[in-house]
């Protein structure tokens, strides 16, 4: 369903981390940064990543907090995770490893410096480490308020001597424009998720509420400042991030095939076919009844995911969904009551009120407050087709007074 932002990391000994706090309460030398890791080229790596890096080099300590930790083996994972109840928890990894896994993938990782007085890096590290206590590890994950991306930053936030202030933010784009740039080279991908998300992520982001993607936390910290007790203003950074590992090319999702077949071409080619055979339909006064039933079908399947995800998943952007108008479960009604001779004043009631709902959709879809995905269209086309076909045929029987004589093939 919903793609899955984190990779799995292998956590260091707690004995050793406990050490090197210790070690870090004597020590001036401890440096504490942020590393940002490019996307990269699979479907759960789209978004790119987080850590916090704790460096103390009189200890030859160097590990790196991010809060992506997931196992596919927790039991129900995939029903848990569509639900919107997948517990993450803080990882811990060696540096070394942390950027080795990175740059094999073939992602960038840059690195800010974080300008923080000494008491402050203590406090941030003994911060880390009590949240990466078993107790307290483990958190809800949220895709669009509570990820990767924006605990790093609570936690350095919570751990300044002061507050943090943050630069005007000049661009307000909607989570749904920023996941869009995140899935470009993967159309299918975008298309899912504009199907299942409803008008919540096409609200204005404030990045300072919610960070979400991980380059925003970099971009959001590089420029804010820690305001102190007496007023005084002091750049959490120490100047702008420095690439530690430099990006692989991009690789395209997919390469020519993709390219070729979007949903928005595949789509347009159904809605073609589906039309020739509707003409044919409407010239011979007959119910193609086997084409129905799988269209419905696969519009009735669609609405089985949305209306689970409207009613049961704790996910917030799936709670209001325009596409639920179109796409429900009822389908698979149709589907079926399409064989069904004694079904057809029902039939015809039922597409003469969706040709007017879908239509009117389609005519304020500039007005309502969510973004349908273009290649959703010719699918709403079809939907707009066949009613129409129906309640034309079945008129047309009523008009010349020999319902006997219109057939279903």
């Amino acid at each position: 369903m919903l793609v899955l932002l984190a990779l799995l990391f292998l956590p260091c000994t707690a004995a050793g981390t406990a050490s090197a706090m210790r070690a870090g309460a004597d020590n001036d030398s401890i440096r504490v940064s942020l590393l940002t890791c490019s996307p990269g080229s699979r479907i759960y790596e789209l978004y790119g990543h987080t850590g916090i890096r704790v460096n103390i080099p009189a200890r030859n300590f160097d590990v790196v907090y991010h809060y992506g930790v997931f196992s596919f083996r927790t039991p129900h994972f995939t029903c848990r995770f569509v639900k919107g109840e997948t517990d993450y928890s803080i990882g811990i990894m060696t540096y070394i490893d942390f950027v080795s896994m990175y740059a094999e993938r073939g992602s960038g990782v840059t690195e800010l410096p974080l300008n923080l007085t000494h008491g402050e890096k203590r406090n941030l590290f003994r911060a880390l480490n009590i949240n990466a206590l078993p107790s307290n590890a483990v958190y809800r994950y949220s895709f669009l308020y509570d990820n990767c991306a924006t605990r790093p930053r609570d936690m350095i936030s919570r751990n300044v001597d002061g507050i943090l202030v943050y630069s005007p933010q000049a661009v307000f784009p909607t989570f749904r424009e920023m996941i869009h740039a995140s899935t470009a080279s993967y159309p299918w991908m975008t298309f899912g998720i504009d199907l299942v998300l409803g008008g919540e992520v096409d609200c204005r982001v404030d990045f300072v509420a919610t960070p979400f993607l991980p380059a925003v936390t970099e971009t959001l910290l590089a420029g804010s400042a820690i305001e102190g007790p007496d007023g005084s203003l002091r750049p959490l950074a120490t100047g702008e991030p420095v690439a530690v590992v430099e990006p692989s090319p991009g690789v395209s999702g997919g390469g020519r095939f993709a390219a070729l077949f979007t949903p928005w071409s595949v789509n347009v080619l159904l809605f073609i076919l589906v039309l020739s055979i509707t003409v044919g339909e409407l010239r011979r006064g007959k119910h193609c009844r086997v084409l129905d039933t799988l269209l419905y079908a696969v519009f009735g399947t669609l609405g089985l995911l949305i209306y689970f995800l409207l009613l049961f998943s704790e996910h917030p952007a799936v709670s209001s969904n325009y596409n639920a108008l179109w796409l429900h479960p009822f389908w698979y009604v149709i589907a079926v009551a399409v064989w069904f001779k004694k079904a057809g004043r029902f039939l015809y009631f039922y597409h003469f009120i969706n040709f007017a709902l879908v239509l009117g959709l389609v005519a304020g879809l500039a007005y309502i407050p969510q973004k349908i995905n273009a290649a959703c269209l010719p699918l709403m086309a079809i939907l707009l087709v066949r009613s129409f076909a129906y309640v034309a045929v079945e008129k047309g029987a009523f008009r010349r007074k020999t319902p006997d004589t219109v057939t279903d093939e």
